[in-house]
Parts: structure tokens; C-alpha cells; sequence
């Protein structure tokens, strides 16, 4: 596979993601589990776009025998987010059963009729509100990590930020990222190169996640 086609894989047991960055951080991660390499990843370019791929690969003719799908829980928060995706795959008929809130491992909905098994991974880790970079952080060094918030809000008070406030944890993080080897590293190869930590608790219950989902 060329790639380029590494994070746009059309494959029979697919995680769908938002963009490159979720790709690669997931890749990472995989490597540093040892996951089965039983599934592709697909990046669907927002979340908007994650959940219309969610529901076209439902409806296909022969579709998929698992989708796992990775939101940010972001807009506006993990119940919202959570209320949005069963209100999509409500209104498109979709008869799959979810509980009332996401599970804190990560939620898996067997399959039902000739439908695909479902999963769900909500940023950071499915009880709290945020993003890729929330999740992230959890696998920052505490110390350094509060430093690195310190710094910026520190230069947000000295009004010489420009970020928007809902981006505060992607400032953090990279600024994290700004003093450990080498800096300028994206977020996946942060994970391999040790400057994110790849076995902290939340990157556990990912990886067993995507395990159990794909198995």
C-alpha cells in the first residue's frame, strides 16, 4: 500500500477517524501494544465527515463487518457528542441498541441483522469533554505537562497568544512537545519516540478497546 493511502484505507473492519493526526497517534499506539494489525483506518477529514462515512458504510450492500468510529468529545461535550451519534443512526433507521452513556472503556455494539458491530472511542476517554490532544496529555510527564500549561496561560495573560480559547489543550501539548526530543515532533511520533507516554492508563484502555473491537 502506497503511503499515502496509510490513513484512507477502505478495509472490512474499519476505524474512522477525524484527520492525519488521529491516524498516526492510533498508529503509534498499535505499535506500542502490539495490536493485531486486523483493521485499517480511515480519515474522514472532520467529525461531521466521520459520522456521514459511518452511516454510507452502514447502508452499503455489502458493508463492513466492524466500524469503530473516534470522535473528539468536544462540541459540546461527551454527552452531547454521545446524543448526536445515536440521534444519527436513529434517524437514518438504524436499529442498533446503545446505552444511555458511553461506557468508560469504550463502548462495542454487536452487530444486528446483516448491520456491522460498532464502536466508540469518545475523547479523551469517554467521560470527559475534549479532544485528540486532551488524550494526549494524559500521556504527558505530569510535571513537565503542568509546567508547559503554566507557560501558556502565563502568555495568555501577557497577551501575546493568538490561539482560541476551545484550542487552549493543543497550545499546551506542543508546547510540552516544544522541550523534549526532538521538538517540532506531531503527535504520533511523539508516542514513539517516548516523549508521550504509551502505557499510561488511558492508552491501555484504547488499545484494549481496539483489540476487543477487532478481534
Amino acid at each position: 500500500m502506497k503511503k499515502e493511502d496509510i490513513c484512507k484505507q477502505d478495509t472490512d473492519k474499519v476505524l474512522l477517524v477525524e484527520g492525519d493526526n488521529d491516524c498516526h497517534v492510533v498508529m503509534a499506539l498499535c505499535n506500542a501494544h502490539s495490536v493485531p494489525e486486523t483493521f485499517g483506518i480511515y480519515q474522514c477529514g472532520s467529525d461531521n465527515g466521520v459520522l456521514k462515512r459511518l452511516n454510507a458504510l452502514i447502508i452499503r450492500p455489502n458493508p463492513p463487518q466492524v466500524i469503530g468510529v473516534m470522535l473528539d468529545a468536544d462540541k459540546p461535550s461527551v454527552e452531547g457528542r454521545w446524543q448526536s451519534i445515536k440521534a444519527k443512526l436513529k434517524n437514518n433507521n438504524h436499529n442498533y441498541l446503545l446505552p444511555e452513556i458511553p461506557h468508560v472503556d469504550g463502548t462495542i455494539v454487536e452487530r444486528i441483522e446483516y448491520k456491522p458491530k460498532l464502536g466508540f472511542w469518545l475523547m479523551p476517554n469517554n467521560q470527559d469533554s475534549g479532544m485528540l490532544e486532551d488524550f494526549c496529555a494524559e500521556l504527558a510527564e505530569p510535571a513537565s505537562l503542568a509546567f508547559a500549561r503554566e507557560c501558556v496561560e502565563q502568555a495568555d495573560q501577557r497577551k501575546v497568544t493568538t490561539f482560541k480559547e476551545v484550542h487552549l489543550s493543543k497550545a499546551v501539548i506542543h508546547t510540552y512537545l516544544a522541550w523534549h526530543d526532538e521538538p517540532g515532533y506531531p503527535l504520533g511520533k511523539a508516542i514513539t519516540s517516548q516523549a508521550l507516554r504509551p502505557h499510561t492508563d488511558v492508552a491501555i484502555r484504547f488499545t484494549n478497546w481496539l483489540t476487543y473491537l477487532f478481534s
